[in-house]
């Protein structure tokens, strides 16, 4: 069966995430919210995998909005 192999975020991506917003979201520390934004591998548990989630369609958005920008 086909999975999805994760694929870590880069720096620039991460300086894209506003950790705090994130932490007070999840209800954790931004430093935390770091650490698993910098893991190089898939995340094991639930709540690591929903910041994972949520960090993404963040990127995402900056995405859309800047390749929008430029037309």
């Amino acid at each position: 069966m086909y999975q999805k192999k994760f694929i870590p975020f880069t720096e620039d991506e991460i300086r894209m995430v506003n950790a705090s917003a994130l932490a007070k979201k999840f209800n954790c520390t931004s430093m935390w919210i770091g650490k698993v934004l910098k893991l190089q591998e898939e995340p094991a548990n639930e709540k690591s995998k929903r910041i994972i989630e949520a960090a993404r369609e963040i990127v995402n958005m900056y995405a859309a909005y800047s390749s929008n920008k430029n037309i």
